[in-house]
């Protein structure tokens, strides 16, 4: 009898440990207007067009001149022009604070602090860490976002990105 109850408690603790999993998971899948402020911030910084999908229709500009590939062939023409490929220009994004600002349900206002770094293969990075190579810089930034068809999406001129270039 004694194994037969035991066996229930294992069962139950594994059904219990599956619904809070896939609880856990919908709760994490929720746009936020800080999620979207971060994931455009390191889309921006890596040069990655998937960037577009997190800003908003006035921004993104039109179909004839998109903001973003502006954005990138400006920063490819940077790196020809110093010698190195775009790969040098990425930047990944890490300790990333944020702070809202301001957010009612339409609008939000999220500001990022966080530093920055050339993107370079994990390796490379691992030995320049251990010969102190390389730079870590600081950035901040504001973010003004907004709901468009139920999504956040940043607005304004992020990193001062703008349809003027």
């Amino acid at each position: 009898m004694e194994n037969r109850s035991s066996n229930s408690a294992w069962i139950l603790v594994v059904v219990l440990a599956v619904c809070l999993q896939v609880a856990f998971v919908f709760a994490d899948g929720k746009q936020t207007a800080t999620g979207t402020a971060i994931e455009f911030s390191k889309a921006y910084f890596l040069l990655d067009a998937g960037m577009e999908k997190y800003m908003c229709n006035e921004l993104a500009g039109t179909a004839d001149e998109p903001v973003v590939t502006a954005y990138l062939q400006t920063m490819t023409d940077e790196a020809n022009a110093r010698g190195f490929g775009t790969g040098m220009v990425k930047q990944a994004i890490i300790h990333v604070k944020t702070q809202t600002l301001a957010q009612d349900p339409e609008s939000a206002r999220i500001h990022l602090k966080g530093k920055n770094r050339t993107c370079i293969h994990p390796v490379f990075a691992y030995v320049a860490s251990l010969f102190r190579l390389g730079q870590t810089y600081e950035f901040e930034a504001t973010l003004d976002l907004v709901k468009e068809d139920g999504k956040w999406k940043v607005c304004g001129t992020p990193f001062g990105l703008s349809m003027d270039g």
